[in-house]
């Protein structure tokens, strides 16, 4: 009866999540892995604590304790894309853009056809390594040789690369 419980609580968080009403969905989620716990289940369901630290990580700034459990789900389910998905975005969030795109490739071996990894691949950040590292990405002398850069390599690019938009972040 708890399972079911627990199960009602957990869709119930996925509407939250849908509505974009963050904490709401924290707490169904919370609720679900309590109730879980409650019946003597000693390890939760990954996919609850997947989005657990989503939607905790979605309704306040991450902190790694949301990384640390989305990366948990991932690694000890690993076989949902969706728990992929989750960390990725945690890392997005973050702003661990090259760990979030790992997240997500790794996402689409598990399931190429995945929507939502398939459209949030299309949208990834993917600029080239800053021209001098040691300087950081925000220095003015990197800013100014990026855009040289990117000016100089436009002319090569193939001609159904011009179509496609790069979405610096993706939130």
């Amino acid at each position: 009866m708890a399972w079911t419980e627990s199960e009602r609580e957990f869709r119930c968080g996925l509407c939250f999540l849908e509505k974009q009403s963050y904490a709401s969905a924290e707490a169904r989620f919370s609720k679900a892995i309590e109730l879980e716990r409650s019946v003597g289940v000693v390890r939760p369901q990954m996919r609850y604590l997947s989005y657990y630290a989503l939607a905790r990580a979605l309704a306040r700034r991450p902190t790694p304790e949301e990384v640390k459990l989305c990366a948990k789900a991932a690694a000890e389910d690993d076989f949902d894309p969706n728990l992929q998905l989750n960390l990725g975005k945690v890392y997005l969030l973050a702003g661990k853009t090259a760990k979030a795109l790992k997240a997500f490739q790794t996402g689409l071996r598990l399931d190429p056809t995945h929507p939502r990894l398939n459209i949030i691949m299309a949208q990834a950040d993917r600029r080239s390594k800053p021209s001098l590292p040691s300087l950081g990405r925000d220095h003015p002398i990197n800013r100014t040789l990026g855009r040289l850069r990117a000016s100089l390599f436009a002319s090569r690019r193939p001609p159904h690369a011009e179509g496609r938009q790069i979405v610096r972040r993706v939130g």
